[in-house]
């Protein structure tokens, strides 16, 4: 019996085997062909006989040395021009390059010229690599001349914040960017706590507890415990902590409106 099974689990191993090497076989190789036919199976994939989107983007991804600074930070605006976006799937491949040239100075400069809100982010993202004196300084005055541009600069908020400068710790605590997404925005919230910030009570009391992400809830949670050091331990239900932090807030003096009583 050992050995009908001992060969039965040879047969069924080589049979996995053999289908992952076939699977391995079918994959294309994409480094053989050339960047205009890259670009051109992003609109029909099965061209290069693939039907994974990203994979192109990160063949893509590791040609973009072969374009000029201004050819990349036109990609920002239209991806089409590298075939490379940046987005939360694909995640920062074009501001992780240029950040991989190293000093972003002139990318700085640059910025107050620009047109593009796109490209103007874009480079923000590139400046959120370096922890420099300079690019802390650019960060502030993003934040100070460009708030009322309509834009989003969560970036610079959070890099700010990370700092525990007052300006990005207030920007993020109108709560307005939680268009982020629960898992970057749930690494934000913490930071309210970290840094002892008390104004982002009301955000973090009457509305991140309340959020639909448990990943929002448990972030909230997280700053307003180390606001609150005497917090209870534990408590029943969340409806619980929500009646008491919303409580504890208003005693505070703070306004706010609490979906619970």
């Amino acid at each position: 019996m050992k050995t009908t099974l001992c060969i039965f689990g040879l047969i069924l191993a080589a049979s996995l085997a053999t289908s992952q090497s076939a699977k391995d076989a079918a994959k294309p190789d994409l480094s053989k062909l050339s960047s205009d036919q890259l670009k051109a199976c992003q609109g029909s994939l099965k061209a290069c006989g693939t039907d994974d989107f990203l994979s192109i983007n990160d063949e893509l991804a590791k040609r973009l040395g072969e374009y000029t600074t201004g050819q990349i930070l036109a990609c920002y605006d239209d991806w089409k021009i590298c075939g490379v976006e940046e987005s939360g799937p694909t995640g920062w491949p074009i501001s992780d390059y240029l950040a991989s040239r190293g000093d972003p100075h002139d990318l700085l400069v640059r910025y107050w010229k620009e047109r593009k809100f796109m490209i103007r982010n874009g480079i923000e993202r590139v400046a959120y690599h370096f922890d420099t004196p300079e690019v802390t300084a650019f960060m502030r005055r993003v934040l100070i001349e460009r708030r009322d541009d309509g834009e989003d600069f969560y970036w610079p908020a959070n890099y700010l914040a990370k700092k525990c400068d007052p300006l990005g710790l207030k920007e993020l605590s109108t709560g307005r960017h939680r268009n982020q997404g629960s898992l970057q925005y749930q690494t934000t919230l913490p930071l309210f706590g970290k840094c002892q910030y008390r104004p982002a009570i009301p955000y973090l009391a009457g509305i991140a507890l309340y959020d639909f992400s448990y990943n929002i809830v448990g972030a909230a949670e997280e700053s307003l415990e180390a606001l609150y050091p005497d917090h209870p331990k534990n408590f029943e239900t969340l409806e619980d902590e929500q009646n008491y932090y919303c409580g504890r807030a208003k005693k505070e003096g703070f306004k706010l409106h609490c979906a619970t009583k």
